[in-house]
């Protein structure tokens, strides 16, 4: 954040001598929302709105979860505090929403993508000062460039959450690319279509690309597009696949594990075959989809199968396969947030299934920890923003697990005292 501070008066200054930025109705298809609540409130303090929007950034990106939209709801109601019918104003804030981020996680430049989304959907920002905005960033991306070589997979990140959204922003992709040099518009639209369907799905992101009616040639020059990029994009002009089949079974509705991989989880003990940790995962990549709703779910419940020891009325996790295919659930989890609350409620699923065998959820919770395949942040935000959806087993598997919630506080508390120490 501070490598970016010493740009934003410079571009304040650019973004005030240019024109603001009109789209093209032909590419949008819609009028662009009217900011109009307040007409005669259009003054505001350029710092103070700087201030307020990193505030807002560092308490929004701490509390963003896919699990529910209420870290968003509070944001937007934030932002609408001090936010003004000011075009420069509202410009600033994108800027400010971007550069906050450029430095920061992969999950919170995902968190101001869906956030800009929203923002724009509920018109607290126009579509002519978000696009105002995104210029300053990138007419200020050379100099950014200096210390975050990544600048532009960052920026490709938030405009790819942003065009994935529930919300169909595929109609602003040409105006935002107009505002990029033609030398990397190509690169950019290919970072903002890689996060797009990760953060989304394919098939969501074929709808959307087909209802905007674009070509490539509508976003990139024709001299840029060649026959392997062409290729490398075909399957955005293919048939949508049917993203919810009907009917669905009710099984399909919920997390399960997959026989394969339990069988393949428990041959670490199996002397008579060589099943390697590599040969897993290609498994996992082959038969299943990232896209699924319970994809890491599914794994994870596949993996505790394959770790429990069910002689009634006795059931316990057989800690040697726990442990040594944990690398299998780091190499797919990736140290994820979302990936990793998944994988608790996972846990949570699976006990309560099993009708919560004493200290299974404790130690269980000690195992993910310790082998570091989720971090205490993602267990803090199992236990303090519980999904809704997911109540059930959630009270019991909490106080199953209060001792090992007080000892990560306590931990937590240690560490901060040492560091306060050594700097006095």
């Amino acid at each position: 954040y501070n490598t970016l501070q010493s740009y934003h008066y410079r571009l304040f200054d650019m973004a005030s001598n240019n024109s603001a930025i009109q789209i093209n109705k032909s590419a949008t298809n819609e009028s662009p929302p009217i900011i109009n609540q307040d007409p005669s409130n259009t003054s505001f303090d350029e710092e103070k709105t700087e201030a307020r929007v990193h505030s807002l950034i560092e308490e929004y990106t701490e509390n963003y979860s896919e699990l529910t939209d209420r870290p968003v709801k509070e944001a937007l109601e934030d932002l609408a505090t001090f936010r003004t019918s000011s075009f420069d104003q509202q410009a600033i804030i994108v800027r400010e929403l971007f550069t906050n981020v450029l430095e920061a996680k992969p999950r919170a430049r995902k968190a101001v993508g869906h956030l800009l989304d929203a923002a724009l959907n509920e018109d607290i920002l126009s579509t002519e000062a978000f696009l105002s905005g995104f210029k300053m960033i990138v007419e200020a991306a050379p100099d950014y460039a200096i210390d975050i070589l990544l600048i532009w997979q960052y920026i490709g990140e938030i405009i790819g959450a942003f065009i994935g959204a529930p919300t169909s922003n595929m109609s602003l992709l040409k105006p935002i690319l107009e505002c990029v040099p033609d030398d990397k518009s190509k690169q950019l639209f290919q970072f903002i279509m890689q996060y797009a369907t990760e953060f989304s799905s394919r098939s969501r992101i074929q709808n959307f690309w087909q209802s905007s009616g674009f070509t490539l040639n509508d976003l990139i020059k024709s001299d840029l597009i060649d026959s392997s990029f062409s290729n490398e994009y075909d399957w955005l002009f293919d048939t949508p696949e049917v993203e919810s089949p009907a009917p669905q079974s009710k099984e399909s509705n919920s997390p399960r594990a997959d026989p394969q991989l339990v069988k393949l989880f428990k041959s670490v003990n199996d002397q008579s075959t060589t099943v390697t940790d590599p040969e897993i995962i290609t498994y996992i990549r082959e038969h299943m989809d990232p896209n699924e709703k319970f994809y890491i779910r599914n794994i994870v419940l596949s993996y505790l199968e394959a770790c429990l020891i069910n002689r009634d009325p006795h059931k316990k996790i057989q800690e040697d396969i726990a442990k040594k295919r944990m690398t299998i659930l780091n190499a797919i989890i990736e140290h994820k947030p979302e990936a990793e609350i998944q994988a608790v409620y996972a846990i949570q699923n699976f006990v309560n299934k099993l009708e919560h065998p004493p200290k299974m959820a404790r130690l269980l919770f000690d195992i993910f920890y310790d082998e570091e395949c989720v971090s205490e942040d993602a267990f803090f935000e199992w236990l303090k923003h519980p999904d809704q959806s997911e109540t059930e087993g959630h009270a019991v598997v909490e106080m199953s697990t209060k001792d090992f919630f007080t000892w990560l506080q306590q931990a937590e508390t240690e560490v901060e005292e040492g560091e306060e120490e050594e700097g006095n």
